[in-house]
C-alpha cells in the first residue's frame, strides 16, 4: 500500500484531504451509511457484527511490532521459561525505548502522531503525545477507588482457586495487584509507541482501498456525533438490566474516555455532552459530568469541512454541470468569490454560508488549488452590495456583469 504519512508530510493537510474524501463519498453513499448508523443501534440488542468487522479491520492495520507483544503475552501467561521471555524483543524495535522508559520514570516517550516518530524525552513536548511509566504503586494509588475495590475482589476470587494463593499475605497480595499493573504499564506504553503506524495503515486503508466500513467509521465518528451517541448506546445497555458490576465498571471507563477524545478531537463540546447526559442513566450521567469537570474545552473557530453536495440547494448534479463550466471559463482565483456570490443570489447555497467553506468544497470538487486571499478578501467587499446601485469603476462593472450572468443561470438550471 501507498504510505500516504511519507506522501502528505503535512498533518492538517492530510487530515484536511481525508475529512472533503469522507464528506463527497457520503453524499453519494446515503444508503450504505445508513445500514451502517442501523447496524450501531443493533449492538444495544446483542448484534455485536459490526463491532467484529470493525475489530477485524483494526487489527489488519497493526503493524508487525504489536503482533510480536501479542506473542511475547502469551508466552507470559502460558508460563514459558522466564529467560525466554527475557530475551525477547516484545515490541520490536520500541523495546529498548519501552525498557528504558519502564526502568527510569523520569524519562518521558514521545509519539508524534503527525509522522509516526517515536522519541525517548527528559520532559513532556507540547505538540507530541506524551507517556512515562510510574512505579507500580504510583500507578495503583492513581486508580479511582471503584476500580481498585472491583480489580481487588476479582484477583482475590481467582487467589482464592489457585493452589498456594490462599495462604499469601496482605502485603503478598498487594504484591500481586502492583505486579500486575505493572504489566498493565507495559501493555499501555507499548501500545502508545505502535499510535502512529496504526493511524498512517488507518489512513492507508481508507485512502487507497477506499473500503466502506472505514468511510462510514470515520464520517460517524467525525461528523455525526458518534462518540456521544455511542455513549447513548452503553446508556442503553445499561438499562437493559443485564449489567454486573464488571460491565458497569467498564462502561463508566469507556464513557469518560468518549468525553474527553471527542472534546479533544472537537468532535463535541461540553454544551453537546450536557444535553446527552441529561437524557441518560443516573450513573452515566454522573459520569458524563465528572468527566467534564476535567477537561479542557477547545477554543477558536472550528474549521467546517464540507462538500458541495453538503452545501447546494437544489439539482445539485445541474448546479455542478453549471459549476464546471464557469471554472472553466473564469480561471483567476477571484473569480470564486463572484461564482458564491451568484450561487446565493440564485438561492443555490444558503446565505450563511462561509466563504472557506465553500472554498474547500471547490478545491476538492475541482482538484485544482486556488489561492484563498484574494476571493475572500473580495467575496467580503461585494457580500452585502447591492448590484443594482450606481457605482463606480471597471472592476465593479466587471464582477456585476459576471454575478448577473451566472445568477441568471443558476436561478434557470438548478
Amino acid at each position: 500500500m501507498t504510505n500516504f504519512i511519507e506522501r502528505i508530510k503535512d498533518y492538517f493537510t492530510r487530515k484536511d484531504c481525508a475529512d472533503m474524501a469522507i464528506r463527497a463519498w457520503k453524499s453519494t453513499n446515503e444508503e450504505l451509511y445508513a445500514n451502517f448508523c442501523k447496524r450501531m443501534d443493533a449492538v444495544s440488542k446483542g448484534d455485536l457484527s459490526v463491532l467484529l468487522d470493525m475489530y477485524q479491520m483494526m487489527q489488519e492495520c497493526m503493524p508487525p511490532e504489536a503482533l510480536m507483544l501479542y506473542n511475547w503475552l502469551s508466552d507470559f501467561m502460558n508460563g514459558k521459561g522466564v529467560q525466554h521471555i527475557a530475551n525477547q524483543q516484545w515490541a520490536g524495535k520500541y523495546t529498548d525505548i519501552i525498557a528504558q522508559c519502564i526502568t527510569n520514570k523520569r524519562l518521558w516517550i514521545g509519539i508524534n502522531v503527525k509522522t509516526g516518530t517515536v522519541e525517548l524525552l527528559t520532559a513532556p513536548k507540547s505538540e507530541l503525545l506524551m507517556v512515562h511509566s510510574e512505579t507500580p504503586i504510583e500507578v495503583w494509588n492513581r486508580l479511582p477507588q471503584e476500580t481498585r475495590s472491583y480489580l481487588t475482589g476479582q484477583l482475590d476470587i481467582l487467589m482464592r482457586n489457585s493452589k498456594g494463593c490462599y495462604l499469601l499475605s496482605k502485603l503478598e497480595r498487594k504484591m500481586v495487584y502492583q505486579s500486575l499493573v505493572y504489566v498493565s504499564r507495559i501493555i499501555f506504553l507499548s501500545h502508545a509507541v505502535f499510535v502512529g503506524e496504526i493511524m498512517a495503515n488507518l489512513y492507508d486503508y481508507m485512502m487507497e482501498k477506499k473500503d466502506t466500513l472505514a468511510y462510514c467509521m470515520y464520517y460517524f465518528v467525525v461528523f455525526d456525533h458518534g462518540l456521544s451517541r455511542m455513549a447513548k448506546l452503553l446508556d442503553r445497555l445499561l438499562n437493559s438490566g443485564e449489567v454486573d458490576n464488571g460491565d458497569m465498571l467498564l462502561m463508566k471507563l469507556c464513557v469518560t474516555l468518549l468525553v474527553h477524545k471527542s472534546i479533544e478531537m472537537g468532535t463535541e463540546n461540553k454544551a453537546e455532552w450536557e444535553d446527552t447526559a441529561e437524557a441518560c442513566n443516573p450513573e452515566i450521567w454522573k459520569e458524563v459530568m465528572f468527566a467534564l469537570r476535567k477537561v479542557k474545552g477547545r477554543r477558536g473557530n472550528k474549521k467546517v469541512m464540507q462538500s458541495l453536495d453538503d452545501i447546494l440547494v437544489g439539482n445539485k448534479e445541474r448546479i455542478k454541470q453549471g459549476i464546471r463550466s464557469f471554472l472553466e471559463e473564469n480561471t483567476e482565483d477571484i473569480s470564486l468569490a463572484y461564482l458564491l456570490k451568484s450561487l446565493i443570489n440564485a438561492g443555490r447555497i444558503k446565505a450563511s454560508t462561509r466563504y472557506m467553506t465553500f472554498h474547500r468544497a471547490i478545491e476538492q470538487f475541482s482538484q485544482q488549488h486556488y489561492g484563498h486571499d484574494i476571493p475572500q478578501k473580495r467575496y467580503g467587499e461585494i457580500k452585502d452590495m447591492t448590484l443594482d446601485s450606481p457605482q463606480r469603476g471597471s472592476s465593479y462593472t466587471k464582477a456585476k456583469r459576471t454575478i448577473d450572468r451566472w445568477t441568471d443561470y443558476f436561478a434557470k438550471n438548478g
